[in-house]
């Protein structure tokens, strides 16, 4: 059962290592390359930005990010 368990852990560190997606989460902060995952948008970003993607709730330019970095002119003009 233990060698089980163990070979189960393997395969799944193994699968996210493959599968590699960028993860942002709802506090803007994002790490990892390759596909977006399924919270993550690539393209249509207005702030906390992690290699052109965010978390989704960062495509709406009312939400603010605390994290210094790009903003886009829709944000900067609500935001200030």
């Amino acid at each position: 059962m233990r060698f089980f368990v163990v070979t189960l852990l393997s395969f799944c560190l193994l699968l996210q290592l493959i599968t590699a997606e960028i993860t942002c989460n709802d506090k803007g902060v994002c790490t990892g390359s390759g596909s977006p995952a399924a919270d993550t948008r690539c393209g249509g970003c207005h702030s906390c930005t992690f290699k052109n993607c965010c978390h989704v709730r960062f495509t709406n330019p009312y939400t603010k990010c605390n994290i210094p970095g790009w903003r886009s002119d829709e944000y900067k003009v609500i935001n200030g």
